[in-house]
């Protein structure tokens, strides 16, 4: 049987597909960034120099209820700014796409923090699981609480003090 998957669409925005491969139950997709450049998160500088490439694997969403693979080959670069203390950087992208240290794309996460909400940590687990998306009890119900916290800030150091 042969599928048939949109290349556009099996990558999140700003990243290109380089390879698709189908494994038994899995796609092994392989990611580079669009963009040429980096820039410095520093000095804002832009720069094309590639010190060094790095392997980054995060999770994403399973196209046609197979698990995926993701592989983003991602760029170190130098820093050209006589005045930059920082001389290698490595490219960030869009945190609306993969946050720094992030282990999955934020489509995912989105849907992650919804399942928790929802569901709680073992329910939810389990349907993430079937949905291809094995994720732990724990992670759903941090994600859960994390994005909780963000939205509702507590009282500020000042108020806590005058509270009883």
């Amino acid at each position: 049987m042969h599928h048939r998957f949109q290349r556009a669409r099996l990558a999140p925005d700003g990243f290109a597909v380089d390879s698709v491969k189908f494994v038994g139950v899995r796609v092994q997709i392989q990611l580079r960034p669009r963009l040429p450049t980096g820039i410095c998160p520093d000095c804002g500088l832009q720069s094309r120099r590639v010190q060094s490439q790095y392997v980054r694997r995060p999770a994403d969403l399973p196209p046609g209820g197979r698990r995926v693979d993701l592989t983003i080959v991602a760029r170190r670069f130098w820093c050209d700014a006589v005045l930059c203390g920082r001389r290698i950087f490595c490219e960030q992208f869009d945190n609306s796409v993969l946050a720094r240290y992030g282990r999955r794309t934020q489509r995912l996460e989105t849907i992650v923090h919804h399942l928790g909400l929802a569901q709680g940590g073992r329910p939810a687990a389990a349907f993430a699981n079937r949905l291809m998306m094995p994720v732990s009890n724990l992670t759903l119900l941090q994600q859960a609480l994390a994005r909780q916290s963000m939205l509702q800030p507590g009282p500020s150091a000042p108020d806590r003090a005058t509270q009883p």
